[in-house]
């Protein structure tokens, strides 16, 4: 067997084939994207109080962190559709909560910001936490993640719940 069919074999083994292909059918993630949020926040947290100095600490911090949005894009990509495919383009439902999921969560990640820029200002109080290097390019990467989980998780919600097969 050749290189390349070993290859194939593996996908299909491994049912990477459903995402590649998108074969399975869109779900709607209600409480998942809370705990990679939440995991998120703890990974952030503990590399950020860990710094440089307790190396074990920082990466159980960047596991958890990295591993979450690593999971952030797997939820978006098993979630409610928002790419049309070839062979299943959008209908008018999915177009409106994909447009009411990513004006939502753009109105989130922008007052999250602002506010954060406004806790920024605060450079002079010593008692608050500020950012150091790693810290600004570990936030960079976390607010890409949740930039990527929040349409999910506000599409989710907008979904209607799946009706029970109820047979009298």
């Amino acid at each position: 067997m050749t290189l390349l069919g070993k290859m194939d074999r593996f996908v299909y083994a491994m049912r990477i084939d459903r995402l590649l292909f998108a074969k399975t059918s869109p779900r709607a993630f209600r409480w998942t994207p809370l705990l990679v949020i939440a995991a998120m926040i703890a990974g952030y947290v503990q590399m950020a109080k860990a710094g440089t100095d307790i190396v074990a600490h920082y990466l159980i911090g960047w596991l958890f962190f990295y591993g979450a949005i690593l999971a952030a894009y797997f939820l978006r990509a098993l979630g409610p559709r928002f790419t049309a495919t070839v062979n299943q383009p959008l209908d008018e439902r999915e177009l409106m909560l994909k447009v009411r999921a990513h004006a939502t969560s753009g109105v989130v990640l922008a007052t999250i910001i602002t506010l954060g820029c406004f806790y920024m200002a605060s450079q002079g109080v010593p008692w608050l936490w500020h950012p150091r290097f790693m810290d600004w390019f570990n936030l960079g990467f976390g607010v890409q993640g949740l930039s990527a989980l929040l349409p999910t998780w506000i599409a989710s919600w907008l979904e209607p719940r799946p009706v029970a097969d109820v047979e009298s």
